[in-house]
């Protein structure tokens, strides 16, 4: 595989370099492999956070991203039937 890092790219590069720092990875293939392993087990505990007793929705918004929008909302109706 090819990640293409010229030209309108050329942010990729420093995107996966701090990857593989955040990730203690030594190189960007690693980095790569790293960062989906962790979505692949995060989107799933999200998942499961978001329907803890404990969630707000301030956390929600804390454990958002630009690709990933945890949305937690407690709602409370009452419908009286005529």
């Amino acid at each position: 595989m090819r990640i293409r890092t010229d030209g309108k790219f050329a942010y990729r590069e420093d995107l996966v370099d701090d990857v593989a720092d955040l990730l203690g990875e030594n190189t960007r293939v690693g980095a790569v492999e790293a960062s989906t392993e962790f979505t692949q087990a995060m989107i799933p505990a999200l998942r499961e956070a978001v329907a803890h007793e404990d969630m707000t929705p301030e956390l929600a918004e804390i454990l958002s991203t630009r690709v990933v929008d945890v949305e937690y909302e407690v709602s409370t109706d009452v419908n009286v039937r005529e």
